[in-house]
């Protein structure tokens, strides 16, 4: 039986996005639910490049294991015209200090010090974007009280 290629990852999209106050919902049973209003961002290119629609929402949930989940539905309009529909479901955790301190907008926290990974599932009608429709995207990121960073690689 001959092996499989081994997957690279290269890169397509730097994610900037800004967040404004979070909202708690409290304990349910999946765990502490927090939706948090997206006021804006950008992906800066070169490849895609854009601004954020604004009305996103991300939703979080921080499970007993204190593993949080993340979602999120954003359109990011193209700087060349056209729309980027993008899903996002990520999962972070790490030290618990790690992670407090995230939340505390006068710290800064190394992002090697905890673990922020995820997909981005893209949907578009743009001509030169449409092989991202049936591509697998991985992210990496890292986060602030009031921002989120997301580094997308396509996995080829």
């Amino acid at each position: 039986m001959t092996a499989p290629n081994t997957p690279t990852l290269e890169p397509i999209l730097r994610l900037g996005i800004t967040l404004g106050p979070a909202i708690d919902i409290g304990s349910v049973p999946q765990g502490e639910r927090v939706v948090t209003t997206v006021l804006g961002g950008a992906a800066p290119g070169p490849d895609i490049e854009g601004t954020l629609a604004a009305g996103s929402t991300v939703v979080s949930v921080t499970r007993p294991d204190g593993c949080t989940e993340f979602s999120s539905d954003l359109v990011l309009e193209l700087a060349t015209g056209g729309y980027l529909s993008l899903g996002y479901r990520g999962v972070q955790f790490g030290p618990a200090e790690v992670i407090d301190a995230l939340n505390d907008p006068e710290r800064e926290v190394d992002p090697a010090t905890y673990y922020f990974r995820g997909t981005l599932r893209v949907s578009t009608a743009v001509p030169k974007f449409t092989y991202l429709n049936r591509a697998l995207v991985v992210t990496s990121g890292s986060r602030s009280a009031e921002a989120v960073v997301l580094d997308a690689f396509l996995v080829t």
